[in-house]
């Protein structure tokens, strides 16, 4: 199989997200709106609640890391999420398609709007807040967004799981999951607060480690990226297969054609 065969299939799943999104009014809510007004409102909380500055920008990477996960983790969703709504799975997996095609596509248009939904943050912080979003320099910004992509996708693949296993009802995974994240890794407080087995749970999520990365260059403590970036990519590779796997018993089962129906 050529390398243009390959790319283009990966690609088929990012122009499908384009499409769809371009003509979907609520995009720009998702995009913009709710992420915007989400960072809006901790900001002032901050302000009322008389916040110092180190303090502010330990709400603001929570706050920024969140809508980023949101955004990106929903645009993995979205491989089935559409066709389960327009009742076509089936149509998608006639194509000579892969569970990796359509995940590694769909990611990166996630990574785009996550990209843009970060530059938007960032900048509304830093000119309301006074949030300095480079204090630990660039690579520290790159690692960060880097490893709350990874995560986002396999939450993203949890969900196409939770689909074709359970059916159309699992389609609240889609923002339920995220929420866990936000309870559990800390995102608007020390995860050290959360009681015994949430600490526990929360070192097996890659989100902690990559939030207390990001908030070490404002001075709160250490961090062990590395054994993040290693959960991240360890849970990616997990879910990558159980996907492959889901599809395999998706098509065997009836589940596939019971979805399109």
């Amino acid at each position: 199989m050529s390398w243009r065969g390959e790319l283009n299939k990966f690609l088929s799943a990012t122009y499908k997200n384009w499409i769809i999104s371009k003509r979907n009014v609520f995009t720009v809510f998702e995009l913009v709106f709710w992420p915007f007004i989400g960072l809006l409102s901790i900001g002032l909380l901050t302000r009322f609640l008389e916040v110092a500055g180190d303090m502010v920008a330990f709400v603001l990477v929570g706050a920024i890391a969140l809508s980023i996960l949101q955004i990106s983790q929903i645009d993995v969703a979205y491989i089935l999420l559409f066709d389960l709504w327009s009742k076509s799975i089936k149509q998608t997996f006639v194509a000579p398609v892969r569970g990796y095609h359509l995940v590694l596509g769909s990611m990166l248009f996630g990574v785009a709007r996550g990209s843009m939904v970060f530059l938007i943050l960032a900048l509304a912080s830093s000119r309301f807040f006074g949030f300095d979003f480079l204090a630990g320099g660039l690579i520290t910004v790159l690692v960060f967004l880097a490893g709350t992509f990874i995560t986002a996708a396999s939450i993203g693949m949890a969900v196409c799981i939770s689909i074709l296993l359970f059916g159309q009802r699992a389609d609240v995974a889609a923002w339920s999951l995220s929420g866990i994240m936000m309870l559990v890794s800390g995102v608007y407080y020390p995860v050290e607060i959360l009681p015994g087995p949430l600490q526990l749970l929360s070192r097996s999520m890659p989100l902690t480690y990559f939030l207390e990365y990001y908030r070490s260059a404002y001075g709160y403590g250490s961090h062990q990226v590395f054994l993040g970036m290693g959960l991240a990519l360890l849970y990616f590779a997990a879910s990558l297969l159980i996907l492959n796997l889901a599809i395999e018993r998706a098509r065997t089962t009836g589940m596939m054609l019971r979805l399109s129906e």
